[in-house]
């Protein structure tokens, strides 16, 4: 039995959970599919998938197997990256994902200044404000904001990702400029949808965590919209101090400074995070990303979370 490309037959079943997108995606027939897979079942004496005419699932042992075997060829991949390029300037693909509105407006900047200085590195980025995982996903390097990431990757904070209320000097006239949680009853609210709920705006008042009374007026998963319409005085927004900070300086958008500081987390760990594996630390193309751009996107008071 070739055990490795049982591995990775196994491994693109278990994600697809399908016979028949896995003999597509290596270009086989689905029963030379089924049969590695089950000559890797009979070799460990025990069922990975659960096999029905219409689905196709994993089993607990499944599980288990899958969570090491997909670190273990992922370690093998990084490897052969590694012995291929040692010595060569960094070249190749780098698969790169990273948040929509931090990338459009921070992140693509420097990207393109890296492809000037690496030609030979071709950047594959996917903009999405979904969560990816390193390993499944084959992405080599991930942008992300919020809590602290898993212990599983290393993880370079590049911001503390502080969150601004802000609106239009125009709106604040008519609407008068809040002061408080209790006071945000009387306005309205620009809400953020995240990828699996309207986030809530929350403060800390020193004993419990409260989320003042809001009416919304817009809900949106693009900050961008979310933006346009404060800027349309239709009611404040509560975004990262990345995305405010061009309107705040043109004086678009003005800051509102409540008695209790408003998020969108309880978690203290927040911020931009810059994530990879230690396993790929070493290959060139990613290691010239990693460093460049922590070293341009860095805040002074950001730390490495080992």
């Amino acid at each position: 039995m070739d055990k490795l490309r049982a591995l990775n037959y196994f491994l693109k079943v278990a994600e697809t959970l399908s016979f028949t997108e896995t003999a597509k995606a290596f270009d086989v027939p689905a029963s030379s599919i089924s049969r590695r897979v089950s000559e890797l079942e009979a070799a460990l004496g025990v069922e990975l998938l659960y096999r029905t005419t219409r689905t196709v699932k994993l089993t607990e042992a499944g599980e288990l197997y899958l969570q090491q075997v997909r670190v273990g060829i992922a370690h093998l991949t990084a490897a052969e990256e590694l012995v291929k390029e040692r010595g060569s300037r960094p070249s190749g693909t780098l698969r790169i994902s990273c948040m929509t509105g931090y990338g459009r407006v921070i992140f693509m900047p420097v990207l393109q200044d890296f492809s000037k200085q690496y030609p030979e590195i071709l950047l594959d980025v996917h903009l999405s404000d979904e969560l990816v995982d390193l390993g499944r996903d084959q992405f080599d390097i991930t942008i992300r904001g919020g809590a602290e990431p898993e212990n599983r990757v290393v993880a370079r904070r590049l911001d503390l990702n502080r969150f601004v209320l802000a609106a239009s000097p125009a709106y604040l006239a008519i609407r008068g400029k809040p002061a408080s949680l209790a006071e945000l009853a009387d306005h309205s609210a620009l809400l953020y949808r995240g990828p699996s709920s309207v986030l809530k705006w929350i403060g800390f008042d020193g004993e419990d965590w409260v989320s003042p009374s809001v009416v919304p007026t817009f809900i949106s998963n693009d900050g961008a919209s979310l933006l346009a319409m404060a800027c349309e005085h239709r009611g404040m927004v509560l975004l990262p101090e990345w995305s405010l900070r061009g309107y705040l300086k043109r004086g678009e958008l003005t800051e509102i400074e409540l008695d209790i500081p408003l998020s969108v987390t309880r978690s203290e760990q927040v911020g931009i995070f810059m994530l990879y594996l230690q396993s790929k630390y070493a290959i060139p193309k990613i290691r010239a990303a990693v460093e460049f751009i922590h070293e341009r996107l860095s805040q002074p008071d950001s730390t490495q979370i080992p």
